[in-house]
């Protein structure tokens, strides 16, 4: 027997008419009675009459259960513990009334609000005995749970919905080619032509027209000290009504140079829409050494000469000796002057000089460089090249420094200049800062 009927069973206990336990015992003392031989059965006609006055029998006992009236037990209703039998032979046998689905809904529904509304201890003891209707009443669940368990189930579809688009999306970006590949145009000379001409004719028209509307009408020098704007604006080239686009600044910047000796490097800027401006570099410091005929030019660390002077401005600036300079152009690289172009060896032959004049005027040039890094500027009174293993610095008339040979020069002087730095205002003797004794150790000799 499967749920339904189970179900269908206890409806139909419930709906009998019950009876006490005195009507109980009486019916199960009473002795049967055997039906007569001779006594007919029920028609059909009959028993369709019986079973009509039952269900309406029925039907107002349980609607007097339902207004609030107590439930009165019949004999043939169990009690719990006791065993009963149906009486035989008091009467013709009745056959149970047949119902419609409609009617058997009628009545579940009917035992479900009798049940809700008047609870009966041995339905309660029914329940806790029957395990599956425990279950069955267990897992159905009221509707406010219904609801709630709904929405749940509905946000979540709705999370995995997006979660599912926002998947979509972050492939469809990571499927995106970096670089999309276009069929390539057939080559067509002529429109490659017409191009190229556009272009050049669309440039052409911008510089004249630049040449045309942006002409220089102002001239601006800065950084110059030895030489006035207008020689430096007249060594460059440069003339109002030029145009301002067109004009050579690299050309302008060698004039400059070429021109303006003490100049050591030049730019040139243009402002719109009229304007041009020259930045001066000049030479700060110059050094004085003679020509092989005796004459005393200025000369830059770098080499350059830059003017002839007489004996009396050589001696404000620092001399250069032990190298002379041969034909000197101003304007120009100094060239040395080669002295003894060669010496004899044991034997008496001719073999060129170890020693050169260049060689000389280089380590010049390398002290000289070495006293404006370190700052001293004007300080030294000589430099003496004549043996390059025992090179002499007078630095003023107070000492005399021994640097040795030409390597570590810059080194060198910056550890004289440390050393005076610390002596006293009135000392004055031989520093020798050649390393050769002791390393890394100036040694001062005062003088006697």
């Amino acid at each position: 027997m499967d749920t339904t009927q189970k179900n269908r069973e206890a409806a139909r206990q419930q709906e009998r008419p019950s009876r006490s336990a005195g009507e109980r015992q009486a019916a199960a003392d009473a002795p049967r009675k055997k039906r007569p031989a001779e006594q007919p059965t029920q028609t059909t006609r009959q028993r369709q009459r019986s079973a009509s006055q039952q269900s309406a029998e029925t039907r107002r006992r349980t609607a007097s259960q339902q207004n609030g009236q107590p439930r009165q037990r019949t004999a043939l209703q169990r009690e719990e513990g006791v065993r009963y039998s149906a009486p035989q032979g008091t009467g013709p046998r009745k056959s149970a009334p047949q119902r419609t689905p409609q009617q058997q809904k009628e009545a579940r529904e009917r035992a479900a609000r009798q049940r809700k509304n008047n609870p009966d201890p041995n339905q309660k003891r029914t329940l806790k005995d029957n395990p599956l209707q425990k279950f069955m009443a267990g897992i159905k669940p009221d509707e406010e749970k219904k609801a709630q368990r709904a929405e749940q189930a509905k946000q979540r579809q709705e999370k995995r919905a997006a979660e599912a688009e926002r998947k979509r999306k972050q492939a469809e970006r990571n499927n995106t080619p970096a670089v999309i590949y276009t069929q390539p145009e057939v080559f067509n000379r002529n429109i490659l032509l017409v191009r190229l001409l556009t272009v050049t004719a669309i440039v052409v028209a911008m510089i004249v027209g630049m040449s045309v509307f942006f002409k220089v009408e102002t001239i601006t020098v800065a950084g110059a000290e030895t030489y006035s704007a207008w020689t430096i604006r007249e060594a460059s080239g440069i003339a109002e009504g030029d145009g301002l686009l067109t004009f050579s600044r690299a050309k302008a910047n060698a004039q400059i140079q070429a021109k303006l000796p003490y100049v050591e490097n030049s730019r040139i800027g243009i402002k719109l829409p009229n304007t041009v401006i020259i930045y001066i570099e000049e030479a700060e410091v110059t050094y004085a050494i003679k020509s092989y005929d005796g004459i005393w030019y200025l000369m830059t660390s770098s080499g350059r000469v830059v003017e002839q002077i007489d004996n009396a401005s050589a001696s404000r600036h620092t001399q250069i000796s032990g190298v002379t300079i041969q034909t000197p152009t101003i304007g120009e690289q100094a060239v040395a002057m080669e002295e003894v172009p060669s010496e004899t060896n044991e034997s008496g032959e001719y073999v060129p000089a170890a020693i050169t004049g260049a060689l000389r005027l280089s380590s010049a040039l390398q002290i000289l460089k070495a006293l404006e890094a370190n700052d001293i500027v004007g300080e030294a009174a000589s430099v003496d090249v004549t043996r390059l293993e025992d090179i002499v610095l007078w630095y003023g008339t107070r000492y005399q420094v021994e640097l040795g040979d030409s390597s570590r020069m810059e080194y060198k002087i910056a550890c004289m200049n440390d050393v005076i730095l610390e002596m006293s205002e009135f000392d004055s003797g031989v520093l020798d800062i050649s390393f050769d004794i002791s390393e890394n150790e100036v040694i001062y000799t005062p003088f006697s």
